[in-house]
């Protein structure tokens, strides 16, 4: 007689995640336009005061189509999320800022995050398999707390920044 709950017994779902995989097909991606497809970088930034509330969105998924976003209440800024065609060289250019197994080091870091900090949360992913850094976005912020971000953060960071405000055309969308 088979066991009722063997179905539902926990299982893994997939392969374990394997940073030296994903950092392969970021490389590939680098040089092979068609391996870009596989490739998804997401980088959302929140937080701050009531009165001084900061949200940045950027993603790029599996194409040279990017989606940004700002809403900056500290300089009275609201973009709604706009999609755009990112240039060549500049895909190109965020795929070589991609440093996975030193984003892979950053989320390990756990953080005590203060309150009403700006949070960033990036992530970078192949469909099948993602690392996520979660991080303080604000550099004075982060100096202050101990929690700076590792370079391999804030590299990809300042690049996804230079692109998102390119995709939403504003001259900077850094916070403060």
């Amino acid at each position: 007689m088979s066991d009722p709950f063997e179905k539902s017994k926990g299982r893994p779902s997939g392969a374990p995640f394997a940073p030296a995989e994903l950092a392969a097909k970021v490389r590939r991606a680098v040089d092979e336009p068609a391996a870009r497809r596989e490739i998804r970088i997401r980088l959302e930034v929140e937080g701050g005061q009531h009165d001084e509330r900061y949200h940045f969105l950027f993603s790029t998924a599996g194409s040279e189509e990017a989606e940004a976003g700002l809403r900056d209440r500290l300089r009275d800024v609201a973009i709604e999320p706009k999609r755009s065609k990112l240039a060549r060289d500049d895909l190109t250019s965020l795929l070589k800022s991609v440093d996975v197994e030193g984003l892979v080091a950053a989320s390990r870091v756990r953080l005590s995050i203060p309150p009403d900090s700006l949070v960033g949360r990036l992530r970078v992913g192949d469909g099948e398999q993602e690392v996520t850094v979660v991080f303080m976005a604000d550099k004075e912020q982060a100096r202050s707390a101990g929690y700076e971000p590792p370079p391999a953060v804030s590299q990809l960071v300042d690049r996804i920044y230079k692109l998102g405000a390119k995709t939403v055309g504003a001259k900077d969308v850094r916070p403060y």
